[in-house]
């Protein structure tokens, strides 16, 4: 039996960095996926196969005492622990052991702070669970997804797993999470090729808020009352041309809001303004900044702002919100 399993990227609309102070966010899932092969194997180990993560390949496989490198490149090697302790977790879950053989494929570039964990984690999740006989619903996905992150990385808001597994668009704020209605948002993506350490960027913006919070802290407040706009915005009864242009013009006042905190650069300011001179209606950064992705909100214009941002050095990824998140795409007896 073979399962396979798919999960989408995230990117935050709005809220990153003031959600850390208790203010809420918007994240959306948007359709660039990764895909998990899962079937079981007859020699007992559990085989991880990424062969196209957006880094070049890796294939590992392990038993309880040892891992087995069998093609080497350390940057794809980072894919293993959320894979591995998903696979642990699913087993936990169903009660059993098995050897298992997993195939990663991604249309979502590592590091680049699209939730590339997350959906990895989510859709391993989704396939060996198909492959036990487990049945989870998206929401039990999204708590499982979130129980890897904490165990990979030691702290997790639960953000991005909730977006790869349930899909569509959602608020949060302070752990909670509430679905809104998904639009149709025509977005193009732009990836700098390098990434900040949000650790250290959450740091720089808490040590501005410090040193000068009669400053800062309004700043904090600002984008917290944007999220709240968006949502209202995303809620209403306005037609779709309406929509669009006050989502972008939030869009273009978070991003200057984001810029005063210290967290955009260069590269990523350059797509943003390339974008919006190519006819976006608004564009901003997505993530904790320092590098990473923007994105930019395009109607009718996707393929030019697309353009705009490849001459200004950037990798442009055109996609849409995806209203589903954890999809089981096919299963071979």
């Amino acid at each position: 039996m073979k399962v396979l399993a798919s999960a989408p990227a995230k990117i935050i609309l709005f809220g990153e960095h003031s959600v850390v102070y208790g203010k809420p966010a918007i994240a959306a899932a948007i359709d660039l996926r990764t895909y998990v092969w899962a079937e079981v194997n007859s020699d007992g180990k559990i085989r991880i196969e990424a062969k196209d993560i957006k880094v070049p390949g890796l294939t590992v496989s392990f038993s309880d005492r040892e891992i087995y490198f069998e093609t080497d490149y350390g940057k794809a090697a980072e894919v293993l622990s959320y894979v591995r302790e998903a696979i642990n977790l699913v087993m936990d879950e169903a009660g059993q052991r098995k050897g298992v053989t997993v195939s990663i494929t991604s249309q979502i570039p590592v590091g680049a702070g699209l939730g590339s964990s997350a959906a990895v984690a989510v859709a391993t999740i989704g396939a060996v669970s198909g492959l036990l006989g487990l049945e989870l619903s998206r929401e039990e996905v999204a708590k499982l997804g979130h129980r890897v992150e904490l165990l990979v990385q030691g702290a997790s808001s639960g953000i991005d797993p909730t977006v790869s597994a349930v899909g569509g668009f959602l608020y949060y704020e302070n752990g909670n999470f509430e679905g809104l209605p998904t639009m149709e948002l025509p977005i193009v993506v732009g990836y700098t090729g390098s990434s900040g350490s949000t650790k250290e960027l959450v740091a720089k913006v808490r040590k501005s808020l410090e040193e000068m919070p009669d400053i800062v802290s309004p700043i904090i407040d600002s984008m917290g009352k944007i999220v709240e706009k968006a949502r209202e915005v995303i809620l209403a009864d306005y037609d779709r041309s309406l929509k669009f242009e006050l989502l972008g013009r939030l869009m273009n006042i978070n991003h200057g809001l984001l810029d005063a905190l210290g967290v955009s650069t260069k590269s990523l300011s350059d797509l943003v303004y390339a974008s919006r001179e190519a006819g976006a209606l608004g564009a901003k950064i997505t993530g904790a900044g320092g590098g990473g992705c923007m994105y930019a909100l395009a109607p009718g214009r996707q393929s030019e702002v697309a353009t705009a941002i490849k001459i200004a050095g950037g990798m442009p990824m055109i996609t849409k919100i995806s209203r589903e998140g954890l999809r089981i795409e096919v299963v071979e007896k």
